[in-house]
């Protein structure tokens, strides 16, 4: 420092900020010059030892020596040049007591910094309890201080280590411990939906209570599942169902068949009675003709009328008993035709009856419909598991379509059926009347003829009268002849409209048959149905349809024994209320346990519509 303050202006020596040292100097140049030759003297004498002393361990000491040989330079400036001599002394024994000190304070020091290098490999180590103290003032007291705060802040943050490991140890082993109990959770929930798979809709999951993704995920699997085996049970009544309407309209149609049969058979009696009764009037007529013929014959010649009276006499008697038959055949006429009209009532009646019948058919079809919907969308969401299902699915709607198309063609026929049927019961009405006035007609006849016997057995006794009775003769046979003519125009209606109802029948017949196709077509379909449901085991412990198998044969037993003691509007109630039964029975098995409640909204539940929809 020496060295630099010579080359500073001497005002700023003399301010109070400069060391006293620089200030003594300042006195005189010279003397600082002497002082500073001095000092050099010094450092060339112990150059060596100061400069070994002070790179190895006196770094932080070093400006205190310093100004220790500043001092005797600037005493010995003080002096003036007479005072080299004292100066030279001070600065010897200076160095002495200088050299002892260095020596001494080097030890202190290369002790202290040993320990401070061993309490730092010790913290390295981890060693945070090592004891650190330092009397000293000076840098290497203000470091042993750093080390006491950096051992305080390494035991810490080693402690901190330490909690912070305990605790990633613990979250490790309860993720361990979740993960573990989440996997055996999967399995368990994979083995259920490989079982519901395999068609076994009985096994449930467990969820678990302390996970709340996966006890949410175990609900919606057993709602899922819960909805789905309720769409089966109602999938299988309502093929149940099917299957009993279906077999009443084979029952029906078996009746309507028998009925059809029955009306052919007095239509072909009818038509009999018909042709019979033409063949009577021909017969009549031509003897009307010869007994016309043998009036005139009396009327023309006196000699054959006892021949003619006689031939008359027979033919009054053949006419009256062919007038007797006439009415015979014209009341039995009657009676085929009212019998006829009783049964084209009846035929009318059974018409409406399996328009009702078509109509449950319909609202089947439709609920058929509605579930076959509700299936897809179960199976669309079930995704790849539900493809089976969806197939299923969708037969059961397209076998719903063609029941509703198959009752509506039913539903037509029979309001063609009953038009036919109505021009039937139009042309008997008429038939009826022109046979009552037939038989009117030939009761005249015989009244005639018993006059024309009469007049006959009086020629005898009365010559005088036989052209009276001759001409009343001709005229009674000529009034015979036109009547006659009459009840064969009504003879012939008769038969047209008896072919008119045959030809009814046959259309009737066919359109029973085609019903009855049908019928045995969706019988048909409900049973492949039911028996593709008997793949899923429901909670019951059986098939989704065996459970039905049982009721179904019962049913179809009473159906069958109702439709061989019942017939006419009786057996059709007992089968309307067995269809509207069934659809009931949809409605209370499934219809309720289709809606999704309020609590299942917020729980993933699934809503597959009512039996009303």
């Amino acid at each position: 420092m020496g060295f630099y303050t010579l080359g500073f202006p001497r005002v700023r020596y003399m301010s109070t900020d400069v060391p006293l040292r620089d200030r003594l100097a300042a006195h005189d140049e010279t003397s600082i010059a002497l002082g500073v030759a001095g000092v050099v003297s010094l450092a060339l004498g112990s150059g060596l030892l100061v400069y070994v002393r002070f790179t190895t361990a006196l770094g932080s000491s070093l400006p205190v020596y310093a100004q220790l040989a500043a001092a005797f330079g600037a005493v010995a400036g003080v002096l003036g040049p007479g005072g080299l001599v004292v100066g030279l002394l001070l600065l010897g024994g200076g160095l002495s007591a200088l050299a002892v000190a260095l020596t001494r304070d080097t030890d202190t020091l290369s002790d202290d910094l040993a320990d401070l290098a061993e309490t730092t490999d010790r913290l390295a180590d981890g060693e945070f309890d090592v004891k650190i103290e330092s009397d000293r003032d000076d840098e290497l007291g203000r470091l042993a201080d750093r080390l006491v705060v950096l051992r305080e802040t390494l035991a810490e943050q080693q402690d901190a280590i330490a909690d912070a490991q305990t605790t990633a140890e613990t979250a490790q082993a309860d993720l361990d411990n979740r993960t573990e109990a989440a996997g055996r959770t999967a399995d368990a929930y994979r083995r259920v939906l490989r079982a519901v798979a395999d068609g076994d809709l009985t096994q449930r999951v467990d969820p678990p209570a302390d996970n709340d993704a996966l006890r949410q995920i175990g609900r919606d699997i057993n709602e899922t599942l819960d909805a789905v085996e309720r769409c089966l049970d109602g999938a299988a009544t309502t093929a149940e169902g099917i299957e009993q309407a279906a077999a009443g309209v084979d029952s029906r149609t078996d009746q309507l068949d028998a009925a059809t049969d029955r009306v052919a058979d007095a239509v072909g009696e009818i038509s009999d009675g018909t042709d019979e009764q033409a063949a009577t009037l021909g017969e009549i007529s031509d003897e009307m003709d010869s007994l016309s013929s043998g009036a005139e014959e009396v009327a023309a010649t006196v000699d054959t009328v006892a021949e003619t009276t006689e031939q008359a006499t027979e033919a009054g008697t053949e006419g009256e008993a062919a007038a007797a038959d006439a009415i015979e055949q014209m009341d039995a006429v009657e009676a085929t035709t009212d019998e006829t009209m009783a049964e084209l009532e009846a035929l009318d009646e059974e018409m409406d009856e399996i328009g009702e019948i078509a109509d449950v058919i319909s609202e089947i079809a439709e609920q058929t419909n509605l579930l076959a919907l509700n299936a897809s969308i179960e199976a669309a969401r079930a995704g790849e598991e539900g493809s089976g299902f969806a197939v299923v699915a969708e037969e059961v709607k397209s076998l719903a379509e063609e029941t509703k198309e198959a009752a509506a063609e039913i539903d037509g026929k029979i309001q063609s059926v009953q038009a036919k049927t109505g021009e039937a019961v139009a042309g008997m009405d008429e038939t009826s009347v022109r046979i009552s006035q037939g038989v009117e007609t030939v009761e005249g006849a015989i009244d005639q003829l018993d006059d024309v016997i009469d007049y006959v057995e009086e020629i005898d006794g009365s010559m005088t009268e036989i052209n009276e009775t001759t001409e009343q003769q001709a005229d009674a046979a000529n009034a015979v002849v036109e009547m006659l003519d009459d009840l064969a125009a009504v003879s012939d209606t008769t038969s047209e409209a008896a072919e008119a109802v045959n030809d009814t029948t046959v259309d009737q017949r066919q359109t029973v048959r085609s019903v009855d196709a049908s019928a045995s077509e969706l019988r048909s379909k409900a049973a492949e149905l039911r028996q593709t449901l008997t793949d899923f085991e429901t909670g019951s412990g059986a098939s989704a349809a065996s459970s039905t198998t049982s009721r179904t044969t019962n049913t179809n037993t009473t159906s069958q024994t109702s439709a061989g003691s019942q017939s006419g509007p009786s057996a059709s109630s007992d089968l309307t209320a067995g269809a509207s039964g069934s659809s009931s029975s949809v409605a209370a098995d499934g219809g309720d346990s289709w809606t999704k409640d309020e609590d299942e909204e917020e729980t993933g539940g699934f809503q597959f519509g009512t039996a009303d929809q």
